[in-house]
């Protein structure tokens, strides 16, 4: 059971780090932050629509920068009021001091009979998901090629990853409703995990179909081939189960755990599959309209994988069940359908994106005044909450400062918090 907790701890550790560098094109841009999360230019959008390689830039925009670096004002003041040097001192990270409370924000009232428990989480209990949640998606961050007259050879990198939880229906009532806990009842929680790589030997064409530059029908595809490099799933349930009396007895609870591990290690046989992308873009005068498609029927076939089981009682336990098996794997289909509107020295647009994982919805524009530009949008995230986001910049020559603000709620919490991001941009 132990090598199925490592794996899912690595998978997670991984996930993570997978999931932050496919977001980092946007999450460390202030101006795309400044603007709730849209994505107004080209680079962006030839991620999730193969026919804006093709697109010229707005006339009404000026130049997308060629480098954008991250400035750390946050990390900067943080360090300022909490020196490592004296860290072990510091009330904010000391469990001694008054100052470390880490449930402060969560009021929680527990009900202790003698052989009772009920919590209640009061406003909290209505963050508790009901259905399935989790993280996840589909990401390039890599994508070089060559391009000549509008066909393109490259090779693209490619990742997927998705956790997913869903609480068991006692353990939900428990957490939800603020029912009671009962004696010889199984509380428990189901998981899975998804985490595959590789690259993908790439073809594409994009170009203008009819029109001129000012009024255009665009038109772009890619063909792929997947190769995988490495492959994990797992598919879990654990929890507890309690005993004759909540309180009483030398175990009360006993917890219990089954997994079961599939992966075709890196070094083993590429995995292999064969899908695409479309895309469409329309502009007319100040009108901008694209919809795009991605990983159009990308299965992925790895002809040697391995299967284990792993099982916690009292003990932990685990053996093969297969190996130098064939599986198979699906890329989630993405989709990003935009529009934008620019006229004169103001943008205003909107876009729906899925990356495989639910739907985000951003609004959001910018206005230029001179030197000064102003920015601020508007976004639902894939748990249906509306987040904001807004900031500026200044551009002298071909250099550009931009700050942005944007809001996320957490998990566990009806309060909003606020992410400030900075930027230097070279044009």
């Amino acid at each position: 059971m132990r090598t199925a907790f490592v794996g899912a701890g690595v998978m997670a550790l991984v996930v993570g780090c997978a999931t932050a560098a496919g977001a980092q094109g946007w999450v460390t841009d202030a101006r795309r932050i400044g603007l709730g999360g849209l994505g107004l230019d080209q680079g962006s959008l030839r991620r999730y629509n193969a026919a804006y390689r093709a697109v010229p830039g707005r006339a009404g925009q000026r130049g997308q920068p060629k480098v954008t670096i991250p400035i750390p004002l946050g990390l900067i003041q943080f360090f300022h009021d909490h020196p490592i040097s004296n860290i072990k001192n510091d009330p904010a990270f000391n469990h001694d001091s008054a100052g470390f409370n880490p449930v402060e924000l969560l009021n929680v009232v527990f009900g202790i009979g003698k052989d009772s428990l009920r919590v209640n989480l009061g406003l909290t209990a209505q963050l508790v998901p009901q259905d399935q949640f989790g993280i996840g998606g589909s990401s390039r961050p890599l994508d070089p090629g060559l391009s000549i007259k509008g066909v393109r050879i490259g090779v693209m990198g490619w990742v997927h990853d998705e956790v997913g939880f869903q609480l068991g229906d006692k353990l939900l009532g428990f957490l939800r409703d603020s029912m009671p806990a009962d004696t010889n009842t199984r509380y428990n929680i189901l998981g899975d995990a998804v985490l595959e790589a590789g690259f993908a030997p790439t073809v594409a064409y994009a170009g203008r179909l009819a029109g001129d530059s000012t009024t255009g029908l665009y038109v772009g595809g890619a063909v792929h081939y997947y190769v995988g490099l490495a492959y994990a799933r797992v598919n879990g349930d654990g929890g507890f189960t309690t005993g004759d009396s909540i309180f009483g007895g030398p175990t009360p609870v006993k917890p219990d755990a089954r997994a079961l591990t599939q992966y075709s290690k890196f070094g083993n046989s590429f995995g292999h599959g064969v899908g695409g992308d479309v895309g469409i873009a329309v502009v007319t005068g100040p009108i901008e309209l694209g919809v795009g498609v991605n990983d159009i029927g990308a299965t992925i076939t790895w002809p040697d994988t391995r299967v284990d089981s792993a099982l916690y009682r009292d003990s932990s336990f685990s053996k093969p069940v297969a190996n130098h098996i064939e599986t198979q794997t699906k890329l989630p289909v993405s989709y990003l359908v935009n529009l934008a509107y620019t006229v004169g020295k103001t943008t205003l647009g909107a876009d729906v994106l899925n990356s495989g994982r639910g739907t985000t919805v951003h609004v959001g524009g910018e206005q230029r005044v001179g030197v000064i530009v102003l920015r601020g949008g508007v976004a639902r995230d894939q748990r249906k909450r509306m987040e904001f986001g807004w900031g500026g910049g200044l551009r002298f020559g071909g250099l550009g400062l931009d700050v942005g603000f944007w809001t996320h709620t957490n998990s566990l919490s009806n309060q909003r918090a606020i992410t400030m991001a900075t930027s230097l941009s070279i044009y």
